[in-house]
């Protein structure tokens, strides 16, 4: 859908966010990639732009159900 930026230096440079923001798919792969925690079992490659998993057996079983309701890595995979 259309978004309309032309008000963004209005609004203090704060858009607009929907309700689902922090709830959506791409949002909480960033914040499980982004755990320091987890780093030896799924990391951000250098340039940032791609994640490395390490482990598929430890991300599924010990990550991924803190943040995704997927029970098998190829469940992960397809979404």
């Amino acid at each position: 859908s259309y978004r309309d930026y032309s008000r963004y230096l209005e609004l203090d440079g704060n858009l607009p966010r929907h309700k689902k923001w922090d709830r959506n798919f791409p949002a909480r792969i960033h914040r499980m990639v982004s755990n320091a925690a987890d780093h030896d079992i799924v990391h951000w490659l250098p340039h940032g732009r791609a994640f490395r998993i390490v482990d598929r057996a430890a991300l599924i079983t010990k990550v991924a159900p803190n943040y995704l309701n997927c029970k098998t890595y190829e469940s992960f995979a397809r979404q």
